[in-house]
């Protein structure tokens, strides 16, 4: 495993090259620290899925609403109030174009996002121009971590690179599910 910190003169670069080469990456949100790799990376998608130890979809997240507009299906009300629930890095929950994502990230016709307000993720994703997996870095049924030490050594054989932030230990995001034109929020 790579690790460096988010001052590291080169992490968007490095960021982003872990990504096209189908690495499975720890990186800082603005609630917790993430796993994730590229949206189309299947055997990493499994790699995340064995990790955790379990079988689930994940959502993802974007540099910027436009990543996915003309993906999911809503009306011009709905795609108002999905901007404004996304602006405090809440996730969003809703049914999408048939086709658009790898199914093995969704589940019942449905994609969950966010736009993490990390101001190193929003950047590195702002260069990607593409989404990523993210989740919780955690064994399934556990507290994710949130020191860094402690990701690399349970994590550190498991994990391609870790982008670190210091200790972060926010609550995880809002989840908001939109299904027929109405909003319910799940946690």
């Amino acid at each position: 495993m790579k690790r460096i910190t988010i001052n590291h003169p080169n992490a968007v670069k490095i960021f982003i090259e872990a990504l096209n080469n189908k690495k499975v990456i720890a990186y800082p949100t603005d609630t917790i620290y993430g796993l994730g790799t590229a949206i189309n990376n299947e055997v990493g998608i499994d790699r995340i899925n064995k990790i955790k130890k379990r079988n689930q979809p994940m959502s993802i997240a974007l540099g910027n609403f436009e990543l996915i507009k003309k993906k999911i299906i809503a009306n011009s009300e709905m795609m108002n109030k999905i901007e404004e629930i996304l602006l405090d890095g809440s996730t969003c929950i809703m049914p999408y174009q048939p086709g658009s994502f790898n199914e093995k990230i969704t589940q019942n016709g449905q994609i969950g996002f966010r736009i993490p307000n990390h101001n190193f993720l929003k950047k590195a994703l702002s260069n990607y121009k593409k989404a990523i997996t993210t989740t919780s870095i955690n064994e399934t049924g556990l507290k994710p971590l949130y020191i860094p030490d402690e990701i690399e050594e349970k994590f550190g054989n498991v994990i391609d690179l870790f982008i670190e932030d210091g200790e972060i230990k926010n609550n995880p995001s809002k989840i908001f599910i939109f299904e027929k034109n109405k909003i319910k929020r799940i946690r």
